[in-house]
């Protein structure tokens, strides 16, 4: 019973980090049913001798451009490259920006921006700096903080990245931490 709960707790917590893949599909659904949409029309259009002719004429210049090596190798430069985006994003997870982690009987989704805001927090408490002063971002595997120094005032840049791993580290995510210091300071 308890390893049956443990794999409903791991995908659940996987769905809850992963992005549904409904954007391209929905894209490609609406290509190809405006290409359906395209050629009924065409059959259509094609059954009077005007749309007949105007069909074969648009038809002709089609053939002409195709025999020029350029125009082919462009349709199939650009065919290859919405082939390739389509199939990076069809196998590529998608990725919400939270992270999540078990414990026990919890599971839990905290998003990216509270990560960072505590990671911020703590680096300006360490810093002795106030808030506004500090700012990060959280990756899928690592913090980015940039620091604005009081001018002439040094900031020790391991000391700022071990408070902001010890931070994340408390709330049970360990990421890697980067530190950035301006080089222009704010003047107190």
């Amino acid at each position: 019973m308890n390893g049956a709960r443990r794999q409903v707790d791991r995908r659940l917590l996987r769905r809850e980090l992963r992005a549904a893949r409904t954007g391209p599909a929905v894209v490609v659904a609406v290509v190809l049913l405006l290409a359906a949409l395209v050629t009924i029309a065409v059959s259509f259009w094609t059954a009077d001798s005007w749309g007949a002719s105007v069909f074969q004429n648009g038809a002709a210049t089609v053939r002409a451009a195709w025999g020029e090596p350029s125009w082919r190798a462009a349709i199939g430069a650009a065919a290859g490259i919405v082939g390739i985006a389509l199939i990076v994003l069809a196998l590529v997870p998608g990725r919400r920006r939270r992270h999540g982690r078990t414990t026990g009987r919890v599971e839990l989704v905290v998003d990216d921006g509270l990560l960072a805001d505590v990671a911020a927090q703590a680096v300006a408490a360490r810093c002795q700096l106030p808030t506004t002063q500090v700012s990060a971002t959280m990756t899928a595997k690592r913090v980015r903080v940039r620091i604005r120094p009081v001018s002439g005032v040094p900031v020790d840049t391991a000391g700022a990245a071990d408070a902001a791993q010890q931070a994340l580290a408390h709330l049970g995510f360990a990421v890697r931490s980067d530190v950035t210091v301006a080089t222009k300071g704010v003047i107190a």
